[in-house]
């Protein structure tokens, strides 16, 4: 077995040193490997990815897609150290790819602007529309009258909207990166040809669904109408013709929309009825007149005057041809009257009758009916007066009566046999006149002195004359008010035959009045009555104020002649009166030659 060998002092103090400073390296060990460890961490969060993607210098937002390795990633994501790969993508955009190597720190790698990708879109439009238009969402155009085009465009989806005068269609298409994209628009379209016989006709076209397709006036031509059914309306001053026209596709049709008319021509008599239509009461105006563009086929008409019956119509009108309307209007007073006529005829009141019968001639002068009702009527209506005049006495009346009936009725019998009786008392009845005709002037005069009661203590005064009563009237009026001394008249007039005047004259302290009454008592003589009221100015203490300086006219009172205390001078004026009054009217009806008038104021 062999010796342990001592260590020498080198040794040992080797070991020494090994045993106290192997923890301390230990120690720096571990320390440097944490300092390491945390120093890695801090560099690697500092090592980020940084970026910005646009798609043609605009913000590609979610449609971009960055990846690190394949996997996406985002601007200022942490990365791992080594060799790794980038990529940028966009649907619209070329790709960015690059290879890199990571070490501690940012890598940055500013904009990356992806380029647009474009393609090629080719329209064709034929016919060429009217309108086309192309949407994108980044590009797009409208264009007028245009067969297409042929554009690089930036790829995407693309609305094209195709517009003709009579139809429209939208179209979808995308256009892809290096890609042409194809849209042909080659709608067949028909036409049509619209003719009309009426230069100022209008028309209206719809389509199946309602819609206005295309309007205007006759004759027209209508362009680029898809192939179907339309409904056409043609319109001349108010009247209509529809008709279904077929449009084939690459066709022109041609139709003819003719209005034919017909004519219808009114008079009557008389004229200026209003002739109306039945139907719809439209008004054509007042005969005569000529209705122009009739329709034709069965019209009813109504004429219409005021105070005629209306009449109604039905008028045949045919195509081009003329219709003449020819009609007399009936009076509705004509038909009232003679209604009114016969209804009195049947109840014997003649005198109505017979003013109705004469409203009817008037109404339609000649008409034979109305005519022979009138002079019936009359004729009888004489009789009956006749006979109610012979009840009366009157025979004399009752004979020009049944005269005057003879002559429109000659074979009447009652008439005549009337006649020869009423013959045979006429003259008991001239007897009777001739008496009464006397006593007239005389009975109407007391009648006016009647009404005048006052009067009645003054006398009464009769002259005769052979001159007419009409004559002396004028001449007594003349004489009362154009010789001195003069008469106010107040009343001067004649009925029957009498005549009566109304006379005063005023003087100084009374006034006088007379009342006349005349007439022919036989045929050649005519009785005068008169009768002179004189009257004096009430005593002093009984005039009003106001007559002193003829503010007011005075008051006069009557004389009474029978007054026993009645004066001279009273007694005077009474006489100068009656005396005045007579000779006034002798001399007016030269029954005495002129002489001096008396004094017209009492002294």
């Amino acid at each position: 077995m062999a010796t342990p060998v001592s260590p020498t002092p080198s040794e040992n103090r080797a070991q020494y040193w090994r045993r106290v400073l192997r923890p301390l390296f230990w120690w720096l060990l571990l320390v440097l490997v944490l300092f390491g460890i945390r120093t890695h961490q801090r560099l690697m969060d500092k090592t980020r990815l940084n970026f910005t993607a646009t798609l043609a210098g605009q913000r590609p937002f979610p449609e971009d897609l960055a990846t690190f390795d394949g996997k996406p990633v985002f601007s200022g994501q942490k990365i791992s150290l080594g060799n790794h790969r980038f990529t940028v993508t966009h649907p619209k955009g070329e790709t960015f790819s690059t290879n890199f190597f990571v070490w501690y720190g940012a890598h940055n790698f500013g904009t990356i602007d992806l380029k647009r990708t474009m393609g090629t879109l080719t329209v064709t439009a034929n016919p060429p529309a009217d309108d086309l238009v192309i949407r994108g969402p980044e590009w797009s155009v409208t264009l007028t009258n245009s067969a297409g085009l042929t554009r690089t465009v930036p790829t995407d989806a693309y609305d094209i909207e195709v517009r003709y005068p009579h139809w429209q269609k939208n179209y979808t298409t995308g256009v892809f990166a290096n890609q042409t994209a194809f849209c042909t628009i080659a709608p067949h379209f028909g036409g049509l040809q619209l003719g009309c016989n009426q230069t100022d006709a209008t028309f209206q076209m719809q389509g199946s669904d309602g819609q206005l397709v295309a309007d205007g006036n006759l004759p027209a031509t209508v362009d680029g109408l898809p192939a179907g059914v339309y409904q056409l309306t043609a319109t001349h001053h108010g009247h209509q013709r529809t008709d279904a026209l077929t449009v084939r596709p690459d066709t022109n049709t041609s139709a003819q929309l003719d209005f034919h008319y017909g004519q219808a021509v009114f008079t009557t008599t008389p004229s200026g009825a209003t002739v109306t239509t039945t139907d719809d009461g439209r008004n054509w105006g007042e005969t005569p007149v000529t209705l122009y563009e009739l329709l034709p086929g069965n019209w009813n008409f109504t004429l219409q005057r005021s105070g005629y019956q209306a009449v109604q119509l039905s008028v045949k009108v045919e195509a081009d041809q003329d219709s003449f309307v020819t009609t007399n209007l009936v009076s509705q007073n004509y038909l009232h009257a003679l209604t009114d006529a016969q209804q009195y005829m049947a109840a014997a009141d003649y005198n109505h009758a017979a003013q109705s019968a004469a409203d009817a001639v008037a109404a339609r002068p000649g008409d034979a009916d109305a005519l022979k009702l009138q002079h019936e009527a009359t004729g009888l209506g004489l009789i009956q007066h006749a006979e109610k005049l012979g009840q009366q006495g009157d025979y004399l009346g009752g004979g020009k009566e049944l005269k005057q009936a003879l002559q429109m009725l000659p074979d009447n019998a009652e008439a005549t046999q009337l006649l020869a009786n009423f013959k045979q008392h006429e003259p008991e009845q001239i007897e009777r006149l001739r008496v009464e005709r006397l006593a007239l002037p005389k009975k109407v005069f007391d009648g006016v002195m009647a009404n005048l009661p006052e009067t009645f203590s003054f006398e009464s005064h009769d002259l005769t004359t052979g001159k007419s009563a009409a004559d002396a009237r004028l001449l007594i009026e003349m004489q009362l008010k154009t010789e001195q001394p003069y008469f106010q008249i107040h009343r001067c007039d004649m009925a029957n035959g009498i005549f009566r005047i109304t006379a005063s004259q005023e003087f100084p302290g009374g006034i006088r009045q007379c009342e006349l009454v005349g007439g022919q008592s036989k045929d050649d003589e005519t009785q005068i009555y008169f009768k002179v009221v004189e009257m004096k100015k009430a005593a002093f203490y009984n005039q009003p104020i106001g007559s002193f300086w003829h503010a007011l006219p005075a008051n006069y009172e009557l004389v009474n002649p029978n007054d026993p205390q009645l004066n001279d001078k009273l007694r005077q004026q009474i006489a100068d009166g009656v005396s005045l009054v007579t000779g006034k009217i002798q001399m007016a009806l030269g029954q005495t030659p002129p002489a001096a008038v008396p004094p017209t104021v009492p002294q």
